[in-house]
C-alpha cells in the first residue's frame, strides 16, 4: 500500500489522506471487534489483520512527508532520525499499553465468567465430562480433575477473546477520536 499512498499523495492533500486513514482504521478495528471469536478460521484471522494494516499506510506516508516539508537538505538526516526515534518509541509504548490492557481485561472477564461456576449447569457439565473421561480409562478422581482443568481452560480462552474484543473496540473508538480531532483541527 505504501507505493499507492505515495502516488495518491501527489494528487490529494495530506490531510485528506490522513483523515481517510483514521476513518478506515476505525472501521477495520470495529469490524475486528465484531468478527473475532474462538471458532474463526486462520483465513478469517489473516484477512482481519490485512484489513487492519491497510489504513496504516494512509497515516504513515503523509505524516512522514509532512515531516520533511520546509526542511533544508542538510537537515533531512536529522529529521529522519527523529521521526524514526519517535515512531519506535510510540510503537513501544503503544504495544506495552495494549498488552497490559489485554491482560487486565482478560483477568476481569475471567472473574466475571468464574461467577457462573456456582451454577448447576456448570456442575452438571463437570460431571458429564468426568463420566466420559472415566469411560476412556481415567480414575474417577483424575477424570474429575481433568474435567475441571478443561473447563477452566475454556473459561480462560473465552476471557482472552473477550479482552481482544474490548481492545479492538477501544482502538476503534480511539481512531474515531483521532479522526474527529483531526477534522476539527483542520477547520480552525
Amino acid at each position: 500500500m505504501l507505493p499507492l499512498v505515495g502516488k495518491l499523495s501527489t494528487r490529494f492533500q495530506a490531510r485528506y489522506i490522513i483523515a481517510f486513514g483514521w476513518l478506515t482504521l476505525a472501521i477495520a478495528m470495529y469490524i475486528s471487534s465484531k468478527q473475532i471469536d474462538l471458532l474463526m478460521s486462520f483465513r478469517s484471522a489473516t484477512f482481519l489483520r490485512v484489513w487492519q494494516y491497510i489504513p496504516v499506510a494512509f497515516l504513515f506516508v503523509p505524516l512522514t512527508l509532512a515531516g520533511y516539508v520546509g526542511l533544508a537538505p542538510e537537515k533531512t538526516n536529522a529529521a529522519a532520525g527523529l521521526m524514526n526515534f519517535f515512531r519506535n518509541m510510540g510503537q513501544s509504548v503503544g504495544t506495552s499499553a495494549v498488552t497490559t490492557l489485554i491482560a487486565r481485561r482478560s483477568q476481569y472477564h475471567q472473574s466475571v465468567l468464574a461467577e457462573y461456576t456456582a451454577s448447576g449447569r456448570f456442575h452438571s457439565s463437570i460431571t458429564a465430562l468426568a463420566i466420559r473421561l472415566t469411560r476412556s480409562g481415567l480414575s474417577a478422581q483424575a477424570a474429575r480433575q481433568q474435567a475441571l482443568g478443561r473447563l477452566y481452560a475454556m473459561v480462560q480462552a473465552q476471557a482472552g477473546v473477550l479482552s481482544y474484543v474490548d481492545m479492538y473496540w477501544l482502538l476503534a473508538m480511539g481512531s474515531v477520536i483521532m479522526f474527529v480531532a483531526f477534522i476539527s483541527a483542520e477547520k480552525k
